[in-house]
């Protein structure tokens, strides 16, 4: 009786040991989410400074393609708001946590797992996806902006009547580029497939927007540039590299990837802690 007893007393200990280990971590791992969350802003606030350049000028032509039904131009416009949302959720959920964990709320822990739970099964799902279609989404997303090119660039001017036209031209002068594709010298580009435009422009390969030399104010080049396309006179890149580029995730790359693997094991190991507290509340 006295060995049966005892055995009871050790396990209603370790029990209560484990719960306040629990409690402890889960405590220390909140407050860590507490700053990622608040740590999301900075980029957030970098991202809607780095995409200044879509413009309401050249929304719409960003907005002829489509992500999941909604505009590049929209997506683009709104990623850093996205990632100040979610870092006021992360914010919010690790609150949640860090309540429930200092009340020892059974009720409270339970809902906090489930959402981190469900935020870990997101993520890598998202995961998988990036790794899996990365390759097919940039190919699709460039091709279908060609095809935006080509179906509606017909106008050489800022202010003309096609709205398109004077999108894409704001948008080569923005980001320095040309075309989709990267222009070579002595070609056309990309505007060698772009019949509105080599019908109504005889004689010139590539729009002024696409010289060097070309401002919104003055709006003029030689015709060095936009008839012969000579070295150093025009913008060698194509916008969507130029685009890519602003994103700039070759040098955030490794930092990105390494955050989120420690998150999933920071969620994983606040999941565990969450239930040993559980335990513990319901054994009381």
């Amino acid at each position: 009786m006295c060995n049966r007893h005892k055995s009871a007393i050790e396990i209603k200990m370790g029990l209560d040991c484990g719960g306040r280990m629990g409690q402890i971590i889960l405590v220390g791992i909140n407050i860590i989410f507490m700053l990622m969350g608040l740590g999301l802003f900075v980029p957030g606030i970098a991202l809607q400074t780095n995409f200044d350049f879509v413009t309401n000028e050249i929304k719409p032509v960003l907005d002829e393609i489509k992500v999941t039904g909604v505009g590049l131009g929209s997506v683009i416009q709104n990623l850093g708001i996205g990632f100040i949302i979610l870092g006021l959720f992360v914010f919010l959920v690790a609150t949640l946590g860090l309540l429930g964990a200092c009340c020892k709320s059974k009720c409270i822990l339970t809902i906090y797992a489930i959402i981190v739970l469900l935020l870990l099964l997101a993520q890598v799902t998202v995961v998988i996806l990036w790794f899996t279609m990365q390759n097919t989404l940039n190919s699709t997303v460039k091709e279908e902006l060609s095809t935006v090119l080509r179906n509606t660039y017909n106008e050489d001017s800022l202010n003309g009547t096609s709205q398109q036209s004077n999108g894409w031209n704001f948008l080569f002068l923005t980001l320095k580029c040309c075309g989709v594709n990267a222009v070579t010298a002595q070609t056309a580009g990309d505007f060698a497939n772009t019949p509105n435009w080599s019908d109504k422009m005889p004689g010139q390969l590539i729009p002024t927007s696409c010289c060097k030399e070309t401002t919104a104010a003055t709006y003029t080049a030689s015709t060095d540039c936009t008839n012969n396309v000579a070295n150093g006179t025009f913008y060698e890149q194509g916008c969507y590299d130029a685009m890519i580029a602003k994103f700039d995730t070759s040098r955030y790359s490794s930092i990105l990837l390494g955050t989120g693997i420690t998150v999933l094991i920071i969620e994983v190991i606040a999941i565990i802690a969450a239930i040993c507290i559980c335990r513990g509340v319901e054994d009381d």
